[in-house]
C-alpha cells in the first residue's frame, strides 16, 4: 500500500544507514527484503554492543511526490548466529509538500531461525492521479499504517512468514476549483483497510546489499478487507475484499573481476477490487523504472528486467539496465499497452564498504520517451 511504502522506505533507510551505509517510495520496500544472508551474517561484528548509530540526511528523488529529503536515525546490530536487526526513525518531506514520520524495527534470533518486524507511520502525500493520456487530477492523500511481520527459517535458504497491516487512508481533491473526485476514486475515498499476507523466500544469494552471485525466489499471497464504510456512513460497501498474490525471481551471476549481471521477472495479479494504491502495474507492483507508479494500473502486470553492475573504483560504481513489461484485465489479456519498453544508466557511490550498500542515481527512458530520474538507498533488486 503506498503510504506504507513511502514511509517504510525512509525507515528502512534509516535502519541500513546506522550501519554506515529503500528510498525507492511507491516502487519498492526495503524493509521486504531480507535484511541480510547467512553467510553476510557470519562476516559482520556480532553483538548488541557492537552495533553502530548514525544520524544522516538521505536524498531521494521519485516521480510520484518529487525531490526530497529523508533524514533518518537508527541503530544496526547483529546477534549471534542471525541475521542484522535494527531500529529505526525517519522523517520525509518532498518538494511537493508531501511529508511524513515513521518508526520500526526488526529483530532476527535463536540462530536466524526468528525474525519479528513491526513498522507504524503517518503521511501526507499530494500527486497527480493520471485519468487519461493528458488528463491528471491532483490528489491529496493522509492517512496512517501500522504492520507486523514474523518470518521463521526452515532451513538456510528457505523461509516462511506471516505478516498483518492496517491501513486508515483518506483522498481528496486537491484543488478547490475541481469539485469531487472522479467515479473511478470515489469507493477509495475514505476507507479503513485490514490486509493479512503469508510469504515464502527461497534465497541463496551470497550477500542482500550487493549480491553477486546466487538466487532469490519470492511469492506472497494476501487478502484484504474494508473494515470501514466509506462517505461517513452515507456509502457503505458491503465485504469489500481482494486477493493479491506476488511473485519474482531475480538471478546474479558475476562477469569478469568487478562486474554483475542481474536479472528479475516478476507477476502480480489481483482477484476482485483493490484499492487502486494497492493494484498491480509494471511501476507499481513490478517497480519497473520509466513507468509512472500510477500510470498503468491493471488486475494483472508482469514485468523483466535485466542489468549490468560494474565498478569504477572501490567507491564508485555504474549500472546500465533496460525492461519492458505488461498488463491487463487477466493473465492472459497483458499487453503492452499498460506498459511498454524502458532503459538507462545509473550511478552508484558506496556509503558502506562493510555491507556494499550504495547511493542509487538512475536516469530511465520508455518507449513513448518520457524520462525518469530516480534517487535511492541500495540497488533496485
Amino acid at each position: 500500500m503506498m503510504i506504507k511504502k513511502v514511509l517504510r522506505a525512509g525507515v528502512v533507510s534509516a535502519l541500513l544507514l546506522s550501519s554506515g551505509s529503500s528510498a525507492a517510495l511507491a516502487q519498492v520496500s526495503l524493509l521486504e527484503r531480507e535484511l541480510a544472508n547467512p553467510q553476510a551474517a557470519a562476516k559482520a561484528d556480532l553483538g548488541f554492543r557492537r552495533g553502530s548509530v548514525i544520524v544522516a540526511p538521505i536524498p531521494f528523488s521519485n516521480p510520484m511526490i518529487g525531490s526530497g529529503l529523508t533524514l533518518g536515525a537508527g541503530y544496526l546490530f547483529t546477534l549471534p548466529g542471525s541475521k542484522p536487526s535494527g531500529a529505526g526513525l525517519a522523517k520525509l518531506k518532498s518538494s511537493n509538500g508531501s511529508e511524513g514520520l515513521g518508526g520500526g524495527f526488526s529483530l532476527s534470533f535463536a540462530d536466524g531461525g526468528w525474525s519479528v518486524s513491526l513498522f507504524a507511520a503517518e503521511a501526507t502525500l499530494f500527486y497527480d492521479f493520471p485519468l487519461g493520456s493528458s488528463v491528471n487530477i491532483p490528489i491529496k492523500q493522509t492517512g496512517e499504517a501500522y504492520a507486523l511481520r514474523v518470518d521463521r527459517g526452515i532451513s538456510e535458504s528457505l523461509s516462511a512468514g506471516v505478516s498483518f497491516t492496517y491501513l486508515d487512508s483518506t483522498i481528496g481533491i486537491d484543488s478547490p476549483g475541481l469539485g469531487v473526485l472522479p467515479p473511478i476514486l470515489r469507493p477509495d475515498a475514505d476507507l479503513s483497510l485490514g490486509k493479512v499476507g503469508l510469504d515464502v523466500t527461497f534465497d541463496t544469494r551470497d550477500d542482500t546489499f550487493y549480491p553477486t552471485e546466487g538466487t532469490l525466489v519470492a511469492a506472497s499471497l494476501s487478502y484484504g478487507v474494508e473494515v470501514d464504510s466509506i462517505f461517513g456512513g452515507n456509502f457503505k460497501v458491503l465485504d469489500r475484499s481482494y486477493t493479491k498474490g506476488l511473485l519474482s525471481a531475480a538471478h546474479y551471476r558475476e562477469v569478469g573481476e568487478s562486474g554483475v549481471l542481474a536479472a528479475k521477472a516478476s507477476l502480480c495479479g489481483l482477484a476482485y477490487s483493490a484499492p487502486f494504491f494497492d493494484a498491480c502495474g509494471v511501476g507499481l507492483a513490478n517497480g519497473l523504472r520509466g513507468f509512472g507508479a500510477l500510470d498503468d494500473l491493471e488486475p494483472w502486470s508482469a514485468a523483466v528486467q535485466a542489468e549490468y553492475r560494474g565498478r569504477l573504483s572501490n567507491r564508485f560504481g555504474y549500472v546500465v539496465f533496460a525492461g519492458f513489461g505488461g498488463g491487463g484485465e487477466s493473465l492472459g489479456s497483458m499487453s503492452f499497452d499498460s506498459g511498454g519498453f524502458a532503459a538507462g544508466v545509473g550511478l552508484r557511490v558506496r556509503v558502506s564498504r562493510k555491507f556494499g550498500l550504495d547511493y542509487a542515481i538512475d536516469y530511465a527512458r520508455n518507449d513513448d520517451q518520457e524520462d525518469f530520474l530516480y534517487v535511492t538507498l541500495g540497488q533496485r533488486f
